[in-house]
Formats: C-alpha cells, structure tokens, sequence
C-alpha cells in the first residue's frame, strides 16, 4: 500500500480529514472548543507549508503543516492531524512524514512538535520520528490538556553549530 503527498491541499481535503479525524486528536479539540474541521482549515491558513498525505485513491488521510514559531529564531513548528486510515499504512505514513521534515525542515535550524502528556503512543511517534524530548510540558490554561515539547535539529541547524563563526 503505497501514499502519496500532496503538496496544494484545499479546503475541501482539510473537511474531509477533520471528518474523519482519529477521536484521540478530537478529544483535545473539543476541549479547547474547536471543532475538527474548523481546526483543519486554521491549519491551511496560518501554515507556511501544508500538504495531505493521499491513499493511491486520492483520499486524503492526513493533514502535515509546517508554522514558523513566533518567538523562537530559525524554528518551525511541525502539525498534523490524521484520520484512522493512518493505521492502514503505519510504515507508508512514517516514511511520507520523515520525508517532508527532510525537505521542508531544512528551512529551519530546529523543528519542535507537541505530544499529549497522557497520550503514550503519540509519544512514541515523535520518538519514531527521530525528535526527541525536550523535558518541557506545556499546560494549556482552563483544560485538564498537558504537552510535551519534542525537537529536532535539522541539517541547517547541524551546519550552523559545526561551520559558523561565533
């Protein structure tokens, strides 16, 4: 079973992911009062780079976004919200997600995403990914909602500790 990434993904691809968004990414959404669809579309708009991870059908199973982080230089935040048809391509889908860090990653010293503090397995994707944790949680305020914070120093970033000039 082989996927395909899509590179222009449009609002209608960003409905149909979020209606049929896995219910362990719902849960944290409707938490913060957001709706899955709605959280979709937000991703396409405020990203610098978004794509779908498409089934050889064209379905698209899984929204990836790449944000520049408002506070911290030369860091991307990666994003991605995915249906339960990911589980379908376990291997396809790790390899898609490796390959756009590789590619649009290297736009950034250093990439971060967040994992649920109570969500092992969401976790260990991030470890799968080859970020590692931080250490720092992120309590998200008026929710019962915890992050862990991974990292990832890209190509870029190695280049600027080895090569560059104090």
């Amino acid at each position: 079973m082989r996927l395909h990434i899509n590179p222009n993904p449009s609002f209608r691809d960003a409905t149909r992911v979020g209606r049929e968004l896995r219910e362990q990414e719902c849960a944290p959404l409707e938490e913060l009062g957001l709706s899955p669809a709605d959280s979709c579309m937000e991703g396409i708009r405020k990203s610098e780079y978004v794509f779908t991870i498409n089934t050889d059908d064209d379905e698209p199973i899984a929204l990836i976004g790449l944000v520049e982080h408002h506070e911290e230089e030369d860091t991307g935040v990666v994003w991605s919200m995915t249906t339960n048809r990911v589980a379908e391509y376990p291997i396809a889908f790790v390899r898609a997600v490796k390959d756009l860090m590789e590619e649009y990653g290297g736009l950034y010293s250093r990439l971060i995403s967040f994992a649920l503090s109570d969500n092992p397995r969401h976790q260990r994707f991030h470890t799968v990914l080859g970020m590692i944790p931080t250490g720092q949680e992120l309590p998200i305020p008026h929710t019962p909602l915890t992050y862990k914070a991974y990292e990832l120093i890209t190509t870029k970033g190695l280049n600027k500790l080895y090569y560059e000039q104090p």
